[in-house]
């Protein structure tokens, strides 16, 4: 069993259709990952405020959303290169007890 994760990145320019579309990524992802509706539909829309929230703070045009699917979780990294002003979201497959 591989422990590497799947990797998909996006670069976007700043307009909220593309933060619609990365968040639209992101709910296919967890879906396709075993998640509750309700995770995927919470995990779609705090990834298209992060992004807003990245094309607000960030004068750049330009933004890279980095997706990571491992086993166990799905993350989102929204301006990796940004260092403490990248925005990372996680969600867990599997239920929290």
């Amino acid at each position: 069993m591989t422990t590497e994760p799947k990797r998909i990145e996006l670069h976007i320019d700043s307009d909220p259709r593309l933060a619609a579309a990365a968040g639209g990524a992101v709910r296919f992802l967890a879906e396709a990952a075993g998640m509750p509706e309700e995770v995927c539909r919470e995990f779609q829309e705090a990834t298209v405020r992060a992004c807003i929230k990245a094309f607000e703070a960030r004068e750049s045009s330009s933004h890279m959303v980095e997706l990571l699917v491992f086993g166990d979780r799905v993350e989102v990294t929204v301006d990796a290169d940004a260092g403490s002003q990248a925005i990372r979201l996680s969600r867990s497959v599997v239920p929290q007890r």
